[in-house]
């Protein structure tokens, strides 16, 4: 199904708050949006910051920590690849629920 949610530009200053000017352009650009890229923006936001949310969490722990500095080196771009698999998955899924209501 496609995503009802719709990107909206946060303007400069907003709540009183200088914004940074990367966002403001970010915020721009994805007004401009086809509804689909929005749903793939939309799971790359909300998904990817899970999952590098859980990538540093895991970080934290004593058995990581324990591991020494070549295991680690191995071990990071592992925990990213598996990431972008995920968010590859969802990609998918939302390519499938998109053909599924719009087949043309």
């Amino acid at each position: 199904m496609p995503s009802a949610y719709k990107w909206r530009p946060h303007p400069a200053g907003t709540l009183g708050h200088s914004v940074y000017p990367g966002a403001i352009r970010w915020n721009g650009h994805r007004v401009s949006l086809t509804p689909l890229e929005t749903a793939f923006e939309y799971a790359r936001a909300t998904r990817g910051n899970r999952l590098n949310q859980g990538g540093d969490f895991a970080r934290i722990y004593d058995e990581y920590q324990a591991l020494d500095d070549e295991t680690k080196a191995q071990v990071d771009p592992e925990m990213i690849v598996e990431e972008n698999q995920v968010l590859d998955q969802e990609r998918v899924a939302i390519l499938v629920d998109w053909r599924r209501y719009y087949p043309n």
